[in-house]
């Protein structure tokens, strides 16, 4: 991150020593879509153990007690994007950017479980806004111009929602299933990562441009809390439904409820009341996709 800071730096104080022509404000607008680049390990969705999911697996328990498993790793970096950014060229050949761009995740199953005594899954997207302040350079050629920027990602607003649901056959006494359903939030600390693009523009009139890139980032984004916003118990009887007295969220206490992030910490007798400590989370959110879009250009 020094060495990406260090360039940023260097391009900018060699911008500023210039003075050629062609100075000029442009503002690029657009949208894409992102795939997964790389993969982690996903974050332990129950931590309370309600749901019997163990930490970024999928297994399949068999009747005579053999179990098949299989390691879930990814990132949650695939989704699409929508982007504005606002730049000024010092020269024709190097600018300077501040990108704003929406993010909305695709849903991502993080644990899975299918046994003769309960069938759980846990999936995960997520959903923010990020800044990206980048360098812009190019060769200005006047028709389809290549060009290449990178820069800091730092997301500014977001969360990671995880959606988890589990349902036990039997699980009240003969012929009365039940089935449990959560969704959680999760908070983050400051973070930053990188990213960058390789694109080209071509004008379609005199100061609007169209432009195409392939984008890369890579960011893992600490996590600060998390918080069970919705939890739901619900015995399916043969008279019908009925939600599960004393296994709702408001009968929750807050250590099962509230979890906070810490990279070092005591652990004591457990207090029903307060947030519960659990070690630091991160979530991957590298990427590799496309954006299309337009440019217009305030200069003459």
């Amino acid at each position: 991150m020094k060495k990406v800071s260090l360039i940023l730096c260097t391009v900018m104080a060699l911008a500023a020593s210039t003075n050629l022509s062609a100075q000029e404000f442009y503002i690029r607008g657009g949208g894409g879509y992102s795939l997964e680049s790389g993969g982690t390990e996903f974050n332990n969705a129950d931590p309370n153990g309600l749901t019997m999911i163990q930490q970024s697996t999928d297994i399949t328990v068999n009747p005579d007690g053999s179990a098949r498993v299989k390691s879930l790793n990814g990132t949650l970096g695939s989704g699409f994007k929508g982007n504005v950014t606002f730049g000024y060229m010092f020269n024709p050949y190097i600018g300077a950017e501040l990108g704003f761009n929406y993010f909305s995740g695709d849903e991502k199953t993080i644990g899975k479980l299918n046994s003769p005594l309960m069938q759980s899954e846990a999936k995960a997207y997520l959903e923010g806004l990020d800044i990206m302040p980048a360098i812009y350079l190019t060769p200005a050629f006047s028709k389809l111009n290549p060009y290449a920027r990178i820069g800091l990602l730092i997301p500014a607003a977001g969360k990671l929602h995880i959606d988890s649901q589990a349902y036990a056959p039997n699980g009240g006494g003969e012929g009365v299933d039940v089935g449990v359903r959560a969704r959680t939030e999760v908070e983050s600390r400051f973070s930053v990562g990188f990213a960058g693009a390789l694109g080209v523009t071509y004008p379609i009139g005199p100061k609007l441009h169209v432009f195409g890139e392939v984008e890369f980032k890579n960011l893992s984004i600490k996590s600060k809390s998390a918080e069970i916003k919705e939890y739901e118990t619900t015995a399916y009887t043969p008279s019908g439904n009925v939600l599960v007295p004393g296994q709702q969220l408001a009968d929750l206490p807050t250590n099962e409820t509230h979890f906070q992030f810490e990279d070092e910490y005591t652990e004591g007798a457990p207090n029903a009341n307060e947030p519960r400590k659990i070690p630091t989370q991160y979530v991957n959110a590298s990427g590799i996709g496309f954006n299309i879009g337009v440019r217009y250009s305030f200069g003459k």
